[in-house]
């Protein structure tokens, strides 16, 4: 079947179909005319992506996913000069292959932090959270004045996520006791409308993170994946690691912050207030996954409490 005939819904029955996609991989590499090798499926990631020889990526876009392929590829061409603390990929080649577009760049060495988090030190964890505020500030350091795909209107986007909150909570499954004060939680102050546009993505979580050895101890030293890349408040991009790895650990979040820029008298409950908001109304949030994390959370009755322990600093 040709990828430009497949519904989406048949592309989520064929998604772990991997001869039928490593026969599209085949494809690809035949049209790019590079020497056959071997492909070896990522197991992460709602795309399908494969490395050819541990040297090369191949992603997959499907056509109705192709504004994420002109974000990935806009993100990567303006960024490749900026980033020097890790390594982020480098473009070997984009094309269309049966009506989806792909792009192959290369492959960074290392092991995804997601297989790693339980096993680091406490030690590790920590320069884990100060390299992280230190990556995340030099992504922020990067003009937008190039970006133009991916800049999706930070004010209406922010706006309609606040508009719509108790709809999309619902359907998130925020339990009931923080459901009933989600309106009166909320206040509209705490929202930045026009802040200085910086380049988010959105997803510094242990899914995009790469670490490898160095002298015996594990090192950030990579990030991936663009796709969901868009301009706007730079305190909305600091939730992935605050929520999917810190869990509530004050060390932890401190020393990110820290390490990001904020001063110590900064660490405050307007922060905190703020962070919880952008949580509440964040494209992907999902309160009770995050309250999951943190087994503190279980024990919080009101939205007060649950900030405390979600951004403790």
């Amino acid at each position: 079947m040709l990828l430009s005939n497949l519904t989406y819904e048949q592309f989520q029955s064929i998604n772990e179909d991997s001869s039928f996609w490593e026969r599209k991989m085949i494809g690809i590499i035949q049209q790019e005319n590079i020497p056959e090798g071997s492909l070896t499926r990522f197991s992460y990631g709602s795309n399908i992506v494969y490395s050819y020889n541990g040297e090369l990526v191949i992603k997959l876009y499907p056509s109705y996913f192709k504004d994420e392929f002109e974000r990935e590829i806009e993100v990567l061409k303006n960024i490749e000069n900026d980033i020097t603390f890790v390594e982020i990929p480098k473009i070997h080649s984009v094309g269309a292959y049966e009506g989806w577009d792909y792009l192959i760049m290369s492959e960074l060495e290392g092991s995804l932090l997601i297989d790693l988090w339980d096993q680091l030190t406490f030690e590790e964890k920590i320069e884990c959270s100060t390299d992280l505020g230190k990556v995340i500030r030099e992504f922020h350091s990067i003009s937008n004045d190039s970006f133009k795909t991916i800049d999706v209107d930070w004010q209406s986007f922010i706006k309609n996520q606040y508009l719509t909150v108790v709809d999309k909570q619902i359907k998130a499954n925020l339990p009931q006791k923080f459901l009933n004060t989600l309106e009166e939680y909320l206040e509209e102050s705490c929202i930045n409308y026009h802040p200085t546009l910086r380049l988010l993505t959105g997803e510094y979580t242990p899914f995009n993170l790469l670490f490898n050895k160095d002298n015996d101890n594990w090192k950030l030293t990579g990030v991936i994946d663009f796709a969901d890349c868009f301009l706007g408040d730079p305190e909305y991009d600091l939730l992935g690691p605050i929520l999917f790895m810190f869990n509530g650990n004050k060390e932890l979040t401190t020393s990110f912050l820290l390490s990001y820029g904020y001063r110590k008298e900064e660490l405050n409950d307007y922060l905190r207030k703020k962070l919880m908001t952008y949580t509440l109304l964040h494209r992907f949030s999902n309160i009770e996954y995050y309250i999951s994390r943190n087994p503190e959370a279980n024990n919080c009755d009101s939205f007060e409490d649950l900030s405390r322990q979600l951004f403790n600093f």
